[in-house]
């Protein structure tokens, strides 16, 4: 998701076109989970089905933005942190952070009575305290990124096939087998997944694979992972156990889940697709429409009050006005984003890089005799 304006320009239009499909799969899931729907045992409808189905794609677009960094910043010219990046990343959540406090106080959405210095502390560090999931993993997986490319670079081919068989089995294959997590986390799925896509950019996958073959896999590997969960409301209607796995085989390590992951990956990214500006310029709004729509404050107001997702539950209209909701927030979170990129960003970045210029050897400096401190000359 993290990506600005400016990067977009040189990003492949194939990719960035994921990159939105990506975040319209998870505003889908986004509307699903956070809607308030309550489905019984025995609910077996067309609209269940269609509630089966957009909910489907919440992991399924995570896993997909961490495949599109790890296959960016395995092979990226820099080979340490970008600072720059830091910033602007640290910028974004900040902002958003901040400025979604502030008007929670206004409109009265946080009792001001009730809040402490715990609730301004956290708006002001949202990164560490995991205001969002998905930004306080990626941001320590863009720090150790440098590390892991220098491990992966190390290997050749057939150590690196070994490394992540080893990576799939552990925390892929078991947890879906075993229901167990197996050691893992986010953190560390995301480096499974950020191994993956290194290894697709430094060999690729089956040299006689195309586009059109990788679209089946994608078929197939969809089907058969919604097919589960119709499976599963089907039988929970007679049998409650099951009804309380329609949705176990959408986790994000699941092997169902990380194959169609991959595979749509590989649709994008063998994809032969031209230039194309607003492609590229909306792909770079998708983190922050991700920072948006589901900031704890806002979901519950965006899904239960403003459009009362749980209304057309029992409705046919619920798949047209899925549509139209995940639509409406997709347009609406975008244009905020590019404004705050214009109106903030530009100037936030070029206050950094004037900062960055003088003051980056007294920072060096300062971090060297820190690190000879603790870890002797």
């Amino acid at each position: 998701m993290m990506k600005s304006l400016e990067q977009s320009k040189s990003r492949e239009s194939s990719i960035e076109l994921l990159r939105i499909i990506s975040m319209i799969l998870i505003v889908f899931h986004h509307f699903a989970v956070h809607g308030g729907f309550e489905w019984d045992t025995s609910d077996v409808s067309v609209t269940r089905f269609w509630y089966n189905l957009i909910i489907m794609g919440g992991k399924i677009g995570v896993n997909i933005f961490v495949l599109i960094s790890g296959y960016y910043l395995v092979n990226s010219e820099r080979k340490k942190v970008d600072l720059y990046k830091i910033f602007k990343f640290v910028g974004q959540v900040w902002f958003y952070s901040l400025v979604i406090f502030i008007i929670s106080l206004i409109f009265g959405w946080r009792n001001i009575a009730d809040i402490g210095i715990t609730s301004f502390i956290e708006a002001l560090f949202p990164i560490t305290f995991s205001q969002w999931w998905f930004a306080s993993t990626y941001f320590v997986l863009y720090l150790i990124h440098p590390f892991l490319n220098k491990l992966l670079f190390s290997l050749d081919q057939s150590l690196y096939q070994k490394l992540l068989l080893i990576l799939v089995v552990c925390w892929s294959v078991i947890p879906t087998f075993t229901t167990s997590l197996y050691q893992s986390n986010s953190l560390l799925w995301f480096i499974t997944l950020y191994a993956i896509a290194g290894y697709i950019r430094l060999y690729g996958l089956n040299s006689k694979f195309s586009t059109k073959h990788y679209a089946v896999f994608l078929l197939i590997s969809s089907f058969l992972t919604y097919a589960t969960s119709i499976i599963f409301t089907i039988l929970g209607a007679r049998w409650p156990f099951f009804a309380s796995c329609v949705t176990y085989f959408y986790g994000q390590e699941k092997i169902t889940v990380m194959l169609v992951s991959i595979s749509c990956f590989m649709v994008f990214a063998t994809l032969k697709m031209n230039y194309h500006k607003w492609i590229n310029v909306i792909a770079s709004t998708t983190f922050g429409i991700y920072l948006i729509h589901d900031d704890p404050m806002i979901r519950q107001r965006l899904w239960i009050y403003l459009f009362k997702n749980a209304d057309y539950q029992d409705s046919i209209l619920l798949i047209p006005y899925s549509i139209i909701s995940v639509a409406l927030v997709f347009i609406v979170c975008s244009l905020i984003d590019l404004l705050r990129q214009f109106v903030i960003e530009r100037p936030y970045m070029k206050l950094v890089k004037h900062i960055s210029a003088k003051n980056i050897s007294p920072c060096k400096k300062l971090f060297s005799r820190i690190k000879n401190c603790v870890f002797g000359e």
